[in-house]
């Protein structure tokens, strides 16, 4: 299972048809480019700090005379970015005032979505649509009275 990052909308209400919902995982793509990937997913500093890193790995490449020093660098880099690229796509919406506001483990982020908006709406003792009722329950280790048990990753969650 995967955990998914729910961050809401500036100003929003909750549940927000325009929250987004990122994946915590490794991004296959971002290790195959990690430059083009990050421009993609606007983050324009760590974009331009990915150019830095591989015109040095470049240069070390060729210039240099230290070839296995270069592939190393820009294996790094694509490693790096591909396993922390998500977390600064929600860094980087959280520095421009998006709010997280859950985080579900599923396999699914259509699921992961609507987990959220059926907990939001049952937080707000709205009935829930019956579109937001999810296809596989979350992850839940061991039922107590108003309380949810699961883990993200390794770690154990407690919910309220």
């Amino acid at each position: 299972m995967t955990a998914y990052l729910v961050l809401a909308s500036p100003g929003a209400q909750i549940p927000d048809e325009r929250s987004v919902v990122i994946a915590d995982r490794f991004a296959p793509l971002a290790f195959i480019a990690p430059v083009i990937w990050l421009l993609f997913n606007r983050l324009w500093l760590e974009a331009f700090a990915a150019v830095l890193v591989t015109a040095a790995a470049t240069a070390l490449a060729s210039a240099g005379g230290q070839p296995a020093l270069g592939i190393a660098l820009d294996l790094a880099l694509s490693l790096i970015t591909a396993l922390e690229g998500r977390g600064w796509r929600a860094a980087a919406l959280q520095r421009r005032g998006w709010r997280l506001v859950d985080v579900i483990e599923t396999d699914d982020s259509d699921v992961a979505f609507d987990i959220h908006a059926r907990q939001s709406l049952k937080d707000s003792n709205v009935p829930a649509p019956s579109h937001a009722k999810p296809n596989r329950p979350p992850l839940i280790l061991g039922r107590q009275p108003g309380r949810e048990h699961g883990s993200i990753g390794l770690v154990p969650v407690e919910r309220n």
